[in-house]
């Protein structure tokens, strides 16, 4: 197996090298994409300047409609005619940048390809010429998506959103871990203070902790709160002084975290709907760690949440996204907090039919479908 992957020199460096060093049967190809490979990056960033322009006059080229929608795509498409991959029998790609690259690659081999929708993103923000690249996206989708020999997405409603745009079939196939990276935990005694625990890349604003930190402050004494990811300083300073009720936590390894969840009582799934379309019907990969860790879930009420906790309705409950909904939803978990520590370990046992170990078996089975066409 070879893994493409691009140089990013951000905070997943540490997880690639624990995967390096995990996976030594796998080859894993990095492309540089910073500037401190300072040809590459300007070659693709001028490209990419020059497909913005030129797609007014090459509308049908979905090789410039590539280039204009992310310059990762000329680099990719580049590194792939260098590369010696007689021996590949099939190829994955993982997100927009390189859909097009794989296609080309593909058909070029004739080999079949899929494709993994972990976001929707014509409903992604975009901050820059975002008319234009909503019509590219569409484009690149509209017509890839249809070569793929199939096609998978990361929650319910963003395949739903794939499917009704592409008119392809969609695979649901869930962002979830296996079982063994998770340990259950005895519950804690009802005397001690509930904690509270929320993860993700950045503690930034625009996260949902501009809403929960009022509403935990009624309740400061009788709660902890554990934040954990790399720290804004200017949040810090705006939302986290004088909130001693407050840990923060650097990021950790994905086992380290999920081994540690197990110490909490309450995740917090936090998305705020109005961020863009994709916020409102994508499903984090917290809510599931969550879940597989036995915690009780605080969810906020995007359409993808909603749909999930009804599945669930024991494991959780959602709050409506502003202050006092979260005040009332907490004092009712402090309420019950006893009931839901005791059903901790049922939550945890239950957890495995959502596994990654189950959810795997669907792509095992694509996989071998697409192989044999």
């Amino acid at each position: 197996m070879t893994v493409l992957l691009f140089d990013l020199k951000q905070w997943t460096i540490g997880l690639e090298e624990e995967y390096t060093k995990q996976f030594p049967q796998v080859s894993f190809v990095y492309l540089p994409i910073t500037k401190s490979h300072f040809y590459s990056w300007l070659t693709s960033s001028l490209l990419n300047s020059f497909a913005k322009k030129a797609d007014k006059i090459f509308r049908s080229s979905l090789f410039i409609a590539a280039l204009a929608s992310d310059k990762r795509s000329y680099v990719l498409h580049q590194k792939l005619r260098q590369l010696n991959l007689n021996s590949v029998d099939l190829v994955i790609a993982h997100n927009l940048g390189a859909l097009y690259p794989a296609y080309q690659f593909a058909k070029q081999y004739q080999i079949p390809f899929g494709f993994d929708v972990e976001d929707f993103h014509p409903g992604e923000v975009i901050k820059v010429d975002a008319v234009k690249e909503i019509i590219r996206r569409t484009v690149l989708m509209k017509q890839l998506l249809l070569k793929a020999n199939y096609v998978t997405a990361a929650s319910p409603l963003i395949a739903e959103e794939v499917k009704r745009l592409c008119n392809v079939p969609v695979i649901t196939v869930n962002n979830s871990f296996y079982s063994s990276e998770f340990r259950s935990a005895s519950s804690k005694l009802s005397n001690e203070k509930v904690n509270l625990v929320w993860f993700s890349q950045n503690i930034n604003f625009g996260r949902g902790l501009e809403l929960l930190l009022p509403a935990l402050d009624i309740f400061s004494y009788k709660v902890n709160l554990t934040l954990i990811g790399n720290l804004n300083p200017e949040f810090a300073e705006t939302y986290l002084t004088g909130r001693n009720y407050v840990v923060i936590k650097a990021p950790l390894s994905q086992k380290d975290l999920h081994q540690m969840l197990s110490d909490y009582d309450i995740g917090l799934a936090l998305e705020i709907s109005t961020t863009d379309l994709n916020k409102d019907i994508a499903l984090s990969n917290k809510i599931f760690a969550y879940k597989q860790a036995g915690l009780y879930i605080l969810a906020t009420d995007t359409k993808a949440q909603l749909a999930f906790m009804a599945s669930y309705k024991d494991d959780g409950i959602v709050t409506e996204q502003n202050v006092q909904a979260l005040v009332t939803i907490i004092e009712f978990i402090l309420g019950n907090i006893e009931s839901i520590r005791a059903s901790k370990q049922k939550r945890f046992d239950q957890a495995r039919g959502i596994a990654f170990e189950t959810e795997a078996q669907k792509l095992v089975t694509l996989w071998e479908r697409a192989l044999q066409k």
